[in-house]
């Protein structure tokens, strides 16, 4: 029986994605990376067809074709992931916490963030904490986020921004204290074409210690800010970006990844915009030239939204954007619970992405179309003589795995929401959320915690002791 699984046409021909690269690689070869790092810098220009002069780094474009039909060939031998699953993953670490019972947006206190790790900690989720605790100083915030990854989830924890070389020793020490390793994420990728001394130089110092593992982010291009408004230009850049990083990680001996992004700026309110109309139509061409680059369907993507609180514009952008992405074949969706971009964390909306993904995986997955296995005529008989189809076989045997039966989004009339006792989407959310944070049942060993809390301790007075970062002041 034929089925019908919408898509979206995606807007480049073959030839179409292969000019592109060609103008991506004369911006790499005629304006190249800057980088004022110069042990980098003279290991990039090493790289053949490189060369490093006035503080730029340039490549030959050969060289970097050859480079990119490597990475396909290599990556072309991985199973390719599976896209009839739809999952859900974490989120980045917010600054902001929205309180489940009054909607304010506010710092979240140690305890609200350490509430947040266990609700993590109950879906089984590896990687960065929810939301950070906002009853710290700024200096800190990353070590008590650490902490509190560590004593309330099995798998939380690392990648938030560090001041210096020696946080980094404490965060490592206590990741080994509980029996982890930590993680090191340094951001060194800024558009338009420059690369961040001071991050590289961290990762460079940390990389072949044993005790932590060490990766570099790369470019964020911002449409109309940080890169061209014209789309086609703005995805250029997107790609010398993306091709330069990847060489960079190659040429450094760090994970690499051709994968890249592209992203609207508002100019009425200054700021990087996630999950609105315009979102969708540059996160198309990002996907369809990511795909170009690395012979794979993208298949990771995230639930976008400016809106501040799980409220009517939050589920507008999020089910539109989350919709946009799987008919662009993204089946697993990460920023969980996220918004504001990444500002505000709020557990209701944890809850109800998983709503809207339900939602999301039912449109995806189609309906048959025909022929029927029985005679339409027949069928259409056998309901008029029963006076309904209620009763019909045909419905009784299909409508369970035909119909989609959200779990909060219910489909009452307001006679049965009236009886029901009018419950309200978002206290049933946060109810939902709390039984989910009640069934984490992690306990960190007692010597463990002692040997963490004592660490934490003597960081604790080494970082407020120590004159403010740019970072830190950024966070106040």
């Amino acid at each position: 029986m034929p089925q019908w699984k919408p898509r979206v046409p995606l807007p480049y021909s073959a030839e179409d994605l292969e000019r592109v690269v060609s103008d991506a690689l004369r911006v790499l070869q005629e304006i190249g990376l800057e980088c004022p790092h110069r042990e980098v810098a003279r290991r990039l220009a090493e790289w053949p067809g490189a060369a490093y002069e006035r503080g730029r780094v340039t490549f030959a474009p050969d060289p970097l074709r050859e480079h990119v039909s490597e990475k396909r060939a290599r990556l072309a031998g991985f199973p390719q992931e599976d896209d009839t699953h739809f999952t859900l993953g974490g989120c980045w670490a917010a600054l902001y916490y929205c309180d489940p019972l009054t909607q304010d947006v506010r710092p979240a206190a140690s305890q609200e963030a350490a509430q947040m790790a266990r609700l993590w900690d109950a879906r089984g989720l590896h990687g960065i904490v929810p939301v950070v605790p906002g009853d710290v100083t700024p200096a800190l915030v990353t070590l008590t986020a650490e902490r509190l990854a560590l004593e309330n989830s099995r798998f939380l924890g690392g990648s938030l921004p560090v001041a210096d070389a020696e946080e980094v020793r404490f965060l490592t020490d206590m990741n080994l204290a509980a029996g982890r390793r930590y993680q090191l994420l340094e951001h060194v990728g800024i558009s338009p074409l420059r690369l961040d001394a001071g991050a590289l130089e961290v990762a460079l110092l940390f990389q072949h210690n044993p005790d932590l593992r060490v990766t570099l982010g790369g470019f964020m291009p911002i449409a109309g800010a940080t890169a061209p408004l014209d789309p086609r230009s703005a995805l250029v850049q997107a790609v010398a970006e993306s091709i330069g990083f990847d060489v960079l990680c190659s040429v450094l001996g760090f994970p690499d990844g051709l994968g890249l992004g592209l992203y609207p700026f508002d100019f009425r309110y200054g700021a990087i915009v996630f999950g609105s109309a315009e979102w969708c139509l540059y996160h198309a061409l990002s996907l369809q030239m990511t795909e170009h680059l690395t012979g794979r369907p993208v298949r990771h993507g995230g639930f976008r939204s400016t809106g501040k609180r799980p409220d009517p514009q939050a589920t507008l952008e999020r089910a539109a954007s989350a919709l946009w992405q799987a008919l662009l074949g993204v089946r697993h969706f990460g920023a969980v619970g996220q918004l504001s971009t990444d500002e505000v964390f709020s557990p209701q909306q944890a809850v109800l992405d998983r709503e809207i993904l339900g939602y999301v995986e039912r449109v995806v997955r189609g309906i048959d179309l025909g022929p029927p296995e029985v005679d339409p005529v027949e069928l259409i008989g056998a309901g008029v003589r029963e006076g309904s189809f209620l009763g019909v076989m045909d419905t009784v045997t299909r409508f369970r795995d035909f119909y989609h039966f959200p779990d909060i989004f219910r489909h009452w009339t307001v006679r049965g929401w009236r009886t029901a006792g009018q419950p309200s989407i978002l206290t049933e959310a946060w109810t939902r959320a709390q039984e989910e944070i009640t069934s984490s049942r992690f306990h960190l060993a007692d010597d463990q915690a002692r040997a963490v809390k004592n660490l934490y301790a003597k960081a604790c007075a080494y970082l407020q002791g120590r004159p403010s970062t740019a970072r830190e002041e950024a966070r106040k």
